[in-house]
């Protein structure tokens, strides 16, 4: 039977079945749990969780309070002091969605370094103790796609392996859930995420944080960790999606990527999501060796690597993150298209463009700088310059990042909205 008591009635050999708040209000990783002993019962108290709910079929039930009778009535005379004004409730401010990223993050450290230590001593990976951290992950990339990936980035150089991990689950789920993939498939998709690198704990660490360039042969033994990882997860029960990425997400639609130059078809959905995903957040990340890059600049990079990534599912991912790169052609909420010039540190998802085609009336305009944030003329989405202007997009784009933009020529023609 279910119960729901005090937190400050819990006793060891209860089962808890759900906390007040949920899942990101517990100290425990698993959502349910037998309590231990008295230190767990201090560790739920101590974490300011008002109530719990209990199964007494699996567990130990409450101690029963009995009643204490209400004293004697006393005739005294009325009280002539007025009564004393009721306590002020303090209101507590409410969690944003940023300071939720940032619960979770924490939470996440123990269950994240303890996943990594067994993968070091070739232990079995528990990914049942994930499951919770990545519906965690799910239901915050549903509130707010960007808070828990904003967090991320606020990692040192020492934070990089795990906090990547956190980041790759998170942006695989917000990616699938803007291709419209199922929702069922979400947290696959983010555990895929936090275990897609787990194949690097059999890596020396000396040779994964090396600051200088890695020499042949430790960039062979670095290339084996997704057959080292895909065999650590062999031994465990886990769906398919996490072993596939975890094996492929180094892999290139050209066929130049490892471990096995798989290409193209040959690639599941998956694999092409997560290697998107991982080279962005890796090369935006501080990392021993390098600085990060900014997010248009590593957009604009990862296109220009042809043969890397699926095309089209570049072009998603970057409308999905609202972040486009300098060179982008963008549409803008007043229906014009405009060219990205560069990028905005403070908000890179509102950069300087240069506005040059009306689309409703399919007319040229003269080339004018627009700015891009609310109080502006926000981007809507990125088109293709191929689609629109046909083979006169490359020399035309050269002519609107001239100096003089009021020397971009005419397009040759455009296509119909």
């Amino acid at each position: 039977m279910l119960v729901t008591i005090k937190t400050s009635a819990a006793r060891p050999g209860m089962y808890v079945h759900a906390v007040a708040g949920g899942w990101i209000a517990s100290p425990f990783w698993r959502k349910q749990l037998v309590l231990a002993d008295a230190r767990d019962v201090a560790k739920l108290i101590d974490s300011g969780v008002a109530e719990i709910v209990i199964d007494t079929d699996k567990g130990v039930g409450p101690l029963v309070t009995p009643r204490v009778a209400p004293p004697a009535a006393v005739d005294t005379p009325p009280a002539t002091e007025q009564p004393a004004a009721p306590a002020r409730r303090v209101r507590r401010r409410a969690l944003s969605e940023l300071d939720r990223a940032r619960a979770l993050v924490e939470q996440s450290r123990a269950a994240m370094m303890q996943m990594f230590a067994d993968a070091r001593m070739g232990h079995a990976v528990d990914t049942d103790a994930l499951h919770p951290l990545a519906e965690a992950i799910a239901d915050s990339v549903a509130r707010d796609a960007t808070a828990l990936i904003t967090v991320t980035r606020l990692r040192s150089k020492d934070e990089y392996t795990w906090l990547h991990s956190l980041a790759v689950g998170a942006l695989l789920i917000g990616f699938g859930r803007h291709l419209g993939l199922p929702e069922e498939g979400l947290r696959d998709l983010g555990l895929a995420g936090l275990l897609h690198d787990i194949g690097k704990m059999a890596v020396p660490s000396a040779v994964l944080e090396k600051s200088d360039r890695l020499d042949p042969a430790e960039l062979a033994v670095v290339r084996h960790h997704p057959e080292k990882g895909h065999r650590l997860l062999l031994a465990g029960a886990v769906p398919e999606v996490v072993r596939d990425v975890c094996l492929h997400h180094h892999e290139r639609v050209d066929g130049r990527g490892y471990p096995y130059g798989l290409s193209g078809a040959d690639l599941s959905l998956a694999a092409r999501m997560a290697a998107v995903c991982d080279v962005y957040d890796a090369v935006t990340s501080v990392r021993p060796y390098k600085k990060p890059w900014l997010p248009g600049d590593a957009l604009a990079r990862m296109l220009s690597w042809e043969g890397h990534f699926d095309p089209e599912l570049l072009a998603s991912f970057i409308d999905h993150i609202g972040i486009h790169p300098p060179g982008a052609l963008v549409r803008l909420r007043s229906n014009l298209l405009a060219l990205v010039l560069g990028t905005n540190a403070d908000d890179p998802t509102a950069p300087p463009v240069r506005a040059f085609f009306d689309v409703p009336t399919q007319q040229r305009l003269a080339p004018h700088d627009r700015t891009t944030d609310a109080a502006g003329d926000p981007i809507l989405c990125g088109e293709r310059g191929g689609y629109w202007f046909g083979a006169d997009w490359d020399a035309l784009r050269e002519r609107l990042v001239d100096a003089d933009a009021a020397a971009a020529g005419t397009p040759s023609c455009a296509r119909a909205a």
